[in-house]
């Protein structure tokens, strides 16, 4: 496996191994030297970096956050443990940080894991990030050891692990850089044939030809002059005195026969198609346009990272929060403010958005709350044609009662309350202006929720 220099060359693990216990400690030991080579392409190779990068802080800057499940709304659960632990998974880092190691190590490897750290009722308070070329499985039990830090016998309870599909192991994840094999081999083949003709002075290869035929010994020194006095990067534009007879013919292979250009392209694209990474996202340009470039950066959200972030949420449901936390929350990374159009095509849509009222339109662009905006409008001046070409006008819209735009508010704040006991009287009532004292009464006589909404209904036709 290529790890450096365009090398192909063999690296030991980075923790030791005992093959004395298990049979299958031979296969360990060449899984966790292929791992080791994988973060070493991450180093070394450009392309790999960049976009592994570009996907875990695509990852990292989205908000986590955990809601309570409701058939209608969906309530932030902000004070659930859930929400905490996901919020701070880790005091030593950043929720950045944190989700950026989770996202590249994934990405690199095929597999990710964190340990749950448990306080004293069991509840997992933080969560510990473990490198996959530290972790091997023995019998259903997980041993962590990267020649530092020694875990053993970790029960599989205590792990969520993130991994890709791999045909050849149900239980470890397959790396994206393994079909990336040849790709890489290639793209290192030719990095080091540019540092080599950089380092010849950006000349093609030499050949000296000689009328005579020339013995090995005197070949070799007319070589070892010719090279002393033009070869090398320093020594560009030296002049050369041949010996008589000696006649010099460059060698010359063009960048464009030996496909050295398209080859790079290729290698490239090829390392954003193992990642499914449109490459104006990373700013390869070379076919992107005006007209297309805004959607194909929209589409790593929406095609590349939504598939992405979804294997995560459902790891973390069924290894995190199910066995550990409460059944009515869940955790969802939000993609609403990266999929945001501009200026101009939110407010079209605002525009054609009769479903939304005008407090949900404000809070979608971060605006502050205005009394009155939590209704929803209706347009009342439409009519039947055929009762217009008769001469029958629609009826004026009576006018609305006093107390009409404070029972709509009144009804838009019960939009989610299942009980009474969650109605707060405060909240209901704030800035009613005259209203109040109504509101409360009706609070104080309703049975139930819907009974509330029909008496603030009273209100609104009085």
């Amino acid at each position: 496996m290529l790890i450096s220099n365009g090398s192909l060359v063999t690296k030991t693990p980075t923790f030791p191994f005992t093959p004395a216990t298990t049979s299958d400690w031979w296969y360990d030991y060449e899984r966790t030297r292929a791992q080791t080579a994988y973060g070493t392409i991450y180093q070394r190779h450009l392309w790999v970096y960049v976009v592994v990068a570009k996907r875990a802080r695509a990852t990292a800057r989205l908000p986590l956050k955990v809601y309570r499940r409701d058939a209608m709304n969906r309530p932030e659960a902000r004070e659930d443990p859930y929400a905490a632990l996901l919020r701070n998974p880790n005091p030593a880092i950043s929720s950045f940080r944190f989700w950026e190691w989770t996202s590249s190590t994934y990405d690199v490897f095929g597999e990710a894991f964190w340990y749950k750290r448990r306080d004293a009722n069991g509840l997992p308070y933080q969560l510990v990030p473990l490198h996959p070329t530290g972790m091997t499985l023995r019998d259903g039990r997980w041993d962590f050891d990267n020649g530092t830090a020694h875990l053993t016998g970790i029960d599989s309870a205590d792990i969520v692990h993130f991994k890709s599909y791999n045909p050849g192991d149900s239980a470890r994840g397959l790396s994206p850089l393994e079909p990336l094999r040849d790709t890489l081999e290639n793209e290192s083949s030719a990095r080091a044939a540019t540092s080599s003709f950089w380092r010849r002075g950006a000349r093609p290869g030499t050949a000296l030809t000689h009328p005579g035929n020339l013995s090995q010994p005197a070949a070799d020194r007319l070589k070892a002059q010719f090279d002393s006095i033009a070869a090398g990067a320093g020594n560009t534009g030296a002049t050369v005195v041949l010996e008589e007879g000696m006649t010099p013919n460059k060698l010359t292979l063009s960048a464009e026969e030996a496909q050295y250009i398209e080859t790079r392209k290729l290698n490239r694209e090829e390392v954003c198609g193992a990642y499914d990474m449109p490459p104006p996202a990373v700013h390869i340009l070379d076919r992107a346009t005006f007209n297309n470039i805004t959607e194909q950066f929209r589409s790593v959200y929406r095609d590349t990272m939504a598939p992405h972030l979804r294997g995560f949420e459902a790891d973390m449901e069924t290894q995190l929060r199910a066995p550990d936390f409460s059944d009515d929350v869940y955790a969802e990374f939000l993609l609403d403010e990266v999929l945001r159009g501009d200026f101009e095509a939110r407010a079209d849509a605002y525009q054609k958005a009769q479903h939304m009222t005008i407090a949900e339109k404000r809070r979608a662009e971060n605006l502050p709350f205005i009394e009155g905006t939590d209704v929803l409008l209706v347009n009342t001046a439409s009519a039947p044609l055929d009762s217009l070409l008769r001469g029958e006008l629609p009826a004026a819209p009576r006018a609305l009662p006093a107390a009409a735009p404070a029972a709509r508010s009144v009804l838009g704040r019960l939009a989610w309350q299942k009980s009474l006991d969650e109605v707060d009287p405060e909240a209901l009532t704030a800035g009613l202006n005259g209203h109040t004292d109504a509101v409360l009464r009706a609070l104080s006589e309703a049975t139930s929720v819907a009974d509330l909404r029909t008496r603030v209904k009273t209100i609104l036709e009085t």
